[in-house]
């Protein structure tokens, strides 16, 4: 299992790109995501950022590593409306988040974790959902380059299979898509989705 926090203190992030995913920002420019924003393994913030100043009413940042929250609330300092939790994603069902959210954004939380662990990850997100509320997600379909080996992780791939089984039984899929645009040498590696939960 990663221990994310050494890394953090390692100063070891190269998921850190300084920068919201340019998948959301694309999606922002035409879809809005009002109410409550819940970004599981939000990392250094940077998506956060970009969801506060959408229009979203509340913004909540989750990760596992305390040096991760730091690094956000350093980066989030003086927002309205944006909060963070040092916390355990597949804790959530059972704490104070669960059903508080209208949306949440997925992004690097997926393919960090375990592989064995991803009907946890579904129960926990469909648990913070209120009924109706929405996932945006963007998956890593083939994160490693072509001569490398593809079950390395994190981060770890997925394939669209794998995510209608995984997401089926909690959440209805209303969009799916491959982004046109992306960070640098992930272009045609990602997955954007929406889903509803049932």
């Amino acid at each position: 299992m990663t221990n994310w926090q050494k890394l953090y203190e390692e100063k070891n992030t190269p998921w850190d790109r300084g920068a919201a995913s340019p998948v959301l920002i694309d999606w922002l420019r035409s879809h809005r995501m009002p109410g409550a924003i819940l970004v599981p393994g939000c990392g250094p913030g940077n998506d956060l950022l970009a969801l506060a100043t959408s229009g979203a009413e509340k913004v909540v940042g989750l990760d596992i590593a305390a040096g991760a929250i730091a690094i956000a609330a350093e980066r989030t300092r003086g927002m309205d409306g944006v909060s963070l939790v040092t916390g355990d994603l597949f804790t959530l069902d059972h704490g104070r988040l669960r059903c508080r959210f209208d949306w949440v954004f997925e992004h690097t939380c997926f393919c960090a974790i375990d592989r064995s662990r991803r009907e946890d990850y579904v129960r926990s997100v469909a648990g913070a959902l209120r009924p109706g509320g929405h996932l945006l997600a963007v998956f890593y379909l083939e994160p490693w380059d072509q001569d490398e080996d593809q079950t390395q992780g994190p981060p770890f791939r997925s394939d669209l299979h794998e995510l209608d089984a995984l997401f089926g039984s909690e959440f209805d899929l209303l969009y799916s898509a491959i982004p046109t645009t992306s960070f640098p040498g992930r272009a045609g590696k990602e997955l954007i989705r929406l889903l509803r939960r049932c």
